[in-house]
């Protein structure tokens, strides 16, 4: 997610139409984000409306608009984060699908496994703590780098180092690799 800072600035300055156009632009992202954390399309789907509206009503508030995708990436984890303690979920007890489950689709045998390994994957990825989980989404399913990753927590670069590490080898020993 990479946002024109141009487009940034006339949206601080209050054109309604850059900052639809930013958000046209970044709902996809926001959406993912938001469904690794709900695991659910609905509740992904009101975070995001949240985000919306979050940003459309402190958008001027935004000081440096270079940062704006770090500050609409903290803004998206902290809404997800505070509905998920506000719903009081265990990701412990969620139904989740099981493996016998998948086996009543029709697939062939290689489809199953990548199925079965990316179910282990979303599992073990659940059992992480917060701080280790965000990490990981934002390192493999956001792409960005470790200092981009500091930049939009505002932790140090060996915290999102330590917590990086300590998540990886949580999910090996997790995964059996």
């Amino acid at each position: 997610m990479k946002t024109d800072v141009e487009k940034v600035i006339k949206a601080i300055k209050g054109s309604k139409s850059a900052l639809t156009e930013i958000m046209h632009e970044c709902k996809g992202d926001i959406y993912k984000i938001a469904y690794l954390y709900m695991k659910n399309e609905d509740e992904a789907l009101e975070v995001l409306n949240e985000v919306v509206y979050k940003v459309c009503i402190s958008i001027r508030k935004l000081k440096s608009p270079e940062y704006f995708n770090t500050w609409l990436t903290r803004i998206t984890i902290n809404i997800a984060l505070n509905t998920l303690k506000k719903k009081k979920r265990v990701t412990e007890n969620e139904t989740q699908v099981s493996h016998e489950d998948i086996s009543k689709f029709s697939i062939d045998e290689r489809m199953e496994d990548n199925l079965v390994l990316k179910m282990d994957l979303m599992k073990s990825i659940d059992k992480l703590q917060f701080n280790e989980k965000t990490v990981i989404i934002l390192k493999y399913f956001e792409d960005l780098t470790i200092p981009q990753i500091a930049d939009t927590l505002s932790w140090p670069v060996g915290t999102v180092k330590t917590r990086l590490y300590k998540a990886l080898a949580f999910l090996k020993s997790e995964l059996d690799y």
